[in-house]
């Protein structure tokens, strides 16, 4: 893929150095980066080299990835190089008369099958590409900051199909999760984010707080750092007058969305002077006072987002956590104050506020209902079930284990549904969530998750549709375990399949210590779950754990097993329920730094689980988790893995 930058000024080289970063694997890869300044182009490109070498400093970069980037990283000031890129993401200007005219003069160079996006906060798609040869292949790609390595981006659609599914598949491609928007001004995160800033300079310009005071007592509440610390970051004063002049100007606005004056006068100069900082102190009454019409304000204009189908609700709440930087989704926060608080806080600053909308669902004290992490389509009678918390390579926390039982519970109701699919976006499935496990406070509530994630397993593997799981990527852990409760596995090419629980100082407790070895035999399961080894996508499939040859696109590939099954031309074998003839002992392997006292545990529990029907052996599994419980290596493993990431071996003690 060739990928196209233009404008090398405040957040161009970040997204340049984003995208290459992204494409470092692929050889034939290169990303170009634009501006008409040469002394611009010197100032990205040395930002650039600042970031690679931070990386290779911190072990966050290998030498090796550090000089693909730098291969494959172009500056140029000529616009004629961009002749070959198979997308072009325009981030010079916020003006509209200047994107034009960029935008015309790319369109000469590039072919008429490259995509085009806009860099844009506010401006929407209908304007920006009013003029255009091809409108069909121009969209809106708002990023968010740090740009070099934030996930969400906005995405404005065009009306052309196939060209919109290049878009969202290169944005992917590209390291982004896009977030589809409708084409309104300031989309969805802006209009929150803009408003709310808006509201905080308010409240400092009437006196009732100063600076210091807001952020502390903003952040206290919901997070995200403080209003005013952000629009510091983000220099994002004037670019506020912007997005708010076009919220003011759009047919559902008021002179409620008329920027504070003070946007202007402050222009770019900071409002947190950190050398000689302020009393962030405030009493319980003024921290009422000024998060009350926060949460107003943000919560009100979360739910017009969502009421006017501007963003997908799951996306929104991901969306203003992920972009926003908030300590939950918005609409988590809403459904935690409940219907009645948001619409006491709501309907009260209305009436201090004229022209500020209280939306429909508040109004009626009815908030949404629905999925945060499980999101389904359909694909005639194939239901498609993905899980989707890509900033954590889609663990499998409670809320989306309990999520996916409902959704599996629904699908077999439904008599339009022949057989499901389960996948996750981008393919890979993490484990359990890590900090879940390391808070539950005993050994019994360690049993009991995972007599509650057995549950859920045993009803997707009972269910009386075929299930097919679609995975890619990292399928580690409870990733790799939901896999196995499902009838069929069909797996993608990038497939870095894993049980690494014993690097945890615990053993795999969703039954991976059961599944595995009645999937692949016991010798080898054994030493995988010993050493927590990985394998690639062939072994996966020679070894029997999945179906057929790795797939390009491992989705399609599962709905074509589904199909065969289905009219009868193959057949999904499900797995083995009964005991395994075992071995006297199991081969002795290299266990490295690895708990001998884990070790134990683990083939205590292979022996006797496997010795029995599957049901006994996932009940002798979730005993051993407890017993992991116990030792001193389990918080050893947990502590480690929190506070170093599972790049840096746990010592532990053997106890």
């Amino acid at each position: 893929m060739i990928v196209g930058v233009i404008g090398s000024g405040s957040i161009g080289p970040d997204l340049a150095y984003g995208f290459v970063s992204a494409l470092a694997g692929d050889p034939d890869s290169r990303v170009l980066l634009h501006d008409i300044k040469p002394e611009a182009l010197a100032a990205g490109l040395a930002r650039i080299q600042g970031y690679v070498k931070k990386g290779v400093d911190r072990g966050k970069l290998s030498p090796k990835v550090a000089a693909a980037i730098g291969d494959k990283l172009v500056t140029t000031l000529e616009l004629g190089d961009l002749a070959d890129c198979d997308y072009v993401l325009e981030a010079a200007t916020e003006d509209l008369a200047i994107k034009k005219i960029i935008l015309g003069n790319l369109e000469k160079v590039v072919r008429p099958d490259c995509l085009i996006g806009f860099a844009t906060s506010g401006l929407p798609r209908a304007m920006i590409a009013a003029d255009t040869t091809h409108p069909e292949r121009c969209f809106v790609n708002h990023p968010f900051f740090p740009a070099w390595r934030a996930l969400p981006i906005e995405v404005v659609l065009s009306d052309h199909e196939e060209y919109s599914e290049r878009m969202l598949a290169t944005l992917k491609t590209l390291g982004k999760v896009p977030v589809v928007t409708a084409d309104v001004p300031c989309f969805a995160a802006d209009d929150i984010f803009c408003n709310y800033c808006a509201e905080a300079a308010r409240i400092h310009v009437e006196g009732l707080a100063s600076v210091w005071q807001v952020d502390k007592i903003v952040n206290d509440a919901v997070g995200g750092g403080g209003p005013f610390n952000v629009m510091d970051l983000t220099r994002g004063n004037l670019l506020n007058v912007k997005c708010l002049k076009l919220m003011q100007e759009a047919e559902t606005g008021s002179e409620w969305f008329a920027p504070p004056e003070v946007f202007s006068t402050q222009a770019n100069d900071p409002w947190l002077d950190h050398k000689n900082p302020g009393d962030p102190s405030y009493s319980a009454e003024l921290g009422k006072q000024v998060l009350d019409r926060i949460l107003a304000v943000i919560i009100g204009r979360t739910y017009f987002v969502a009421d006017n189908d501007i963003c997908d609700p799951a996306d929104l709440n991901w969306l203003t956590r992920n972009a926003l930087g908030f300590s939950q989704g918005l609409l988590d926060l809403a459904a935690e104050l409940g219907a009645d608080k948001v619409h006491e806080i709501c309907t009260a600053y209305a009436a201090q506020n004229p022209g500020f909308e209280v939306p429909r669902s508040i109004r009626d004290r009815v908030l949404l209902d629905f999925k945060r992490n499980v999101q389904v389509t359909r694909d005639g009678d194939l239901a498609t079930v993905m899980v989707k918390r890509p900033e954590v390579l889609n663990a499998l926390n409670d809320q989306t284990m309990n999520e996916l039982k409902a959704t599996i519970d629904e699908l077999e109701a439904d008599d339009s549904v022949a057989g499901i699919v389960i996948t996750s976006y981008g393919g890979s499935l993490a484990g359990a969530d890590i900090n879940e496990l390391a808070a539950l406070p005993t050994p019994e509530e360690a049993a009991d998750k995972c007599r509650r994630g057995h549950r859920i397993l045993h009803r997707i593997e009972n269910c009386t549709k075929p299930v097919v799981a679609a995975v890619d990527g990292p399928v580690l852990g409870g990733g790799a375990e939901l896999s196995m409760a499902c009838h069929a596995r069909v797996v993608g090419p990038a497939l870095m399949l894993g049980q690494p629980e014993v690097n945890l100082g615990i053993i795999p407790g969703y039954g991976g210590t059961q599944r595995l070895p009645r999937l692949i035999g016991v010798a080898r399961a054994a030493e995988l779950l010993r050493t927590a080894a990985t394998i690639g996508a062939e072994e996966a499939c020679n070894l029997g754990w999945a179906e057929g040859s790795p797939a390009a696109d491992p989705v399609a590939a599962a709905k074509a097993v589904l199909r065969s099954h289905l009219d009868g031309s193959a057949e999904i074998k499900r797995l083995g329920t009964g005991p395994l003839q075992m071995p006297e002992t199991l081969a002795p392997v290299d266990i490295g730094h690895r708990s001998l006292a884990i070790d134990r545990i683990l083939t205590d529990t292979l022996f006797a689980g496997l010795s029995t029907d599957l049901d006994s052996g996932l009940e002798i599994e979730a005993v051993a988790f407890a017993r992991c419980k116990e030792t001193v290596d389990y918080d050893i493993g947990m502590t480690n893995f929190i506070q170093n990431g599972p790049r840096v071996p746990a010592v532990f003690m053997h106890e």
